[in-house]
């Protein structure tokens, strides 16, 4: 596998980032030569990261309810070819079966207007799979004709895919949903080859692209960023060790140090309940969520944290060291660099990483 992580200058189709988060998905997009000319977020800590990690582009931290697309065009004073992004679908409702105005149904609609306004050659729209069962399916058909109604029809006909993004090179088994349209006059092959798949899988070889291996394991992706005990840890430290496998040395492509690699602190007794943990097991009986890593698989879904940040729900648990995942561990699991430096509190860090698209996906769709 290769990323190019200079592949901006290529210049080859300006990106319209939508709910933007720390910007997974915009450095998917930017190792395979598209140019980010805009982001935008609500969350003023993911900003400050998409804004550092993506420098070159223009961010917007407001209330896209508030901000209009004419605003955004006047700042960029360019084209959008693509645009990307995951509007928050909870609670989403419906009104004589098509999507309302409901206010729980305002940023899909949001996203609804911008593509319509920008009329971008190709959008994609990433959510969680459960939408398509929302309401018996009545959601997901609403979006199909919402999404239709502002003239992309051949989308209509292309069926959405869940992807898993082990399948894509990523040390995790995480599944998103992914809705790609496109203008009447583009055709677009979707989804991509899967590149990677299970070690005892005998599936036809025709099945998966050129460079086609095994999923990446959790100690293939982390194991050899420095050990740590609870509390121990550094916003910036040396590497103690060489990398060992391909993966390891593609997150640390230009990269000197390791940043955000902080252990939280934690309790003797959960202490001893992580080291009496089996690979795989819940932590915590009451969370489960709480799981420790099998350093032999690829990692469970990676997820915000809870409520409080520091407690045991939503918090993965290394294999090894007997302690919960640093956000170093968890944006390596997600396939960001080691060199993309996440910004603002612990808590927010590992939401910015536990919400974002796992830019090797990202990369592989675009």
């Amino acid at each position: 596998m290769k990323i190019n992580q200079n592949s901006q200058k290529a210049n080859k189709y300006n990106i319209l980032d939508l709910f933007c988060g720390a910007g997974g998905l915009s450095l998917g997009f930017s190792w395979s030569g598209f140019k980010i000319i805009c982001g935008i977020d609500n969350m003023k800590e993911a900003c400050e990261t998409y804004e550092m990690n993506h420098k070159e582009s223009i961010v917007f931290q407001d209330d896209i309810t508030k901000l209009t697309p004419s605003e955004v065009a006047e700042k960029i004073q360019t084209n959008i070819d693509v645009i990307i992004g995951g509007p928050p679908c909870q609670g989403m409702s419906l009104a004589g079966k098509r999507i309302s105005d409901d206010p729980r149904n305002k940023l899909f609609l949001e996203f609804i207007k911008f593509v319509d306004f920008f009329k971008p050659k190709v959008f994609l729209m990433e959510n969680v799979p459960g939408l398509l069962s929302m309401k018996n399916g009545a959601i997901h058909k609403a979006i199909l004709d919402s999404f239709k109604n502002i003239g992309y029809n051949n989308f209509y006909e292309r069926q959405p895919s869940i992807l898993l993004a082990a399948s894509y090179g990523v040390p995790q088994l995480r599944k998103r949903l992914f809705y790609l349209g496109t203008r009447g006059d583009i055709d677009i092959k979707f989804p991509p080859k899967p590149t990677n798949f299970p070690k005892q899988d005998t599936l036809n070889p025709q099945l998966f692209d050129t460079d086609n291996r095994h999923y990446i394991t959790v100690s293939e992706a982390i194991g050899d960023l420095p050990p740590l005990k609870s509390g121990m840890g550094s916003e910036k430290m040396d590497y103690s060790m060489e990398p060992y496998t391909e993966y390891q040395k593609l997150m640390r492509i230009d990269s000197e140090y390791v940043y955000n690699h902080v252990s939280p602190n934690h309790t003797e007794k959960l202490i001893k309940n992580i080291s009496a943990a089996k690979p795989g097991e819940q932590v915590d009986p009451n969370y489960s969520d709480s799981k420790k890593w099998n350093n032999n698989k690829p990692a469970f879904t990676v997820k915000a944290l809870g409520a409080g940040g520091g407690s045991t729900n939503r918090r993965a648990f290394h294999y090894r060291d007997n302690r919960g995942s640093t956000v170093r561990e968890n944006a390596r699991i997600q396939s960001f660099p080691d060199n993309y430096i996440f910004h603002g509190s612990k808590t927010s860090q590992m939401t910015q990483v536990g919400n974002a698209v796992p830019p090797i996906l990202a990369m592989r769709i675009a």
